[in-house]
């Protein structure tokens, strides 16, 4: 078991997707309805879809709330473009989820980005107890 870091941050940043599927809200309501139970994470609330448009760029934002963290898809049609974030406080698949998110959006050619958050954050809880403690009592020694 890792005792440290929050969990991994996956950024996709997709071009030459198919523009048809990144306008289409409910696809992408549809994707991240799915998404948390295929990566064996636990949804809390349904998705939060909104397209944008006309007089400017179409598109479609959504967003899903898990236990874990959130699952982020803006798509930007015009420009054949989408840009996912997947934050989980757990591992994941990430191979999984890039395999489902180019072949649903049919994405020509992506970018990743993965980042570890908070390396610093105690799995342990006993293990963030003792650094609590000692913290506190570097505190106190310094003021007293």
């Amino acid at each position: 078991m890792e005792l440290f870091g929050f969990g991994p941050h996956l950024m996709i940043d997709g071009y030459d997707a198919n523009p048809e599927k990144l306008r289409d809200a409910e696809l992408v309501r549809r994707v991240l309805d799915e998404l948390p139970e295929e990566m064996e994470m636990t949804k809390v609330l349904p998705p939060f879809v909104y397209s944008y448009g006309p007089g400017g760029e179409d598109g479609v934002t959504g967003v899903v709330i898990i236990a874990e963290s959130h699952i982020a898809i803006h798509t930007f049609p015009k420009k054949r473009f989408l840009s996912i974030d997947i934050f989980s406080c757990k591992a994941f698949d990430m191979g999984k989820a890039l395999r489902r998110l180019a072949e649903t959006f049919e994405i020509g050619r992506y970018e990743t980005h993965m980042i570890h958050r908070g390396k610093e954050f105690p799995k342990d809880p006993e293990l963030a107890r003792k650094i609590v403690l000692g913290e506190r009592e570097y505190l106190e020694a310094r003021v007293g």
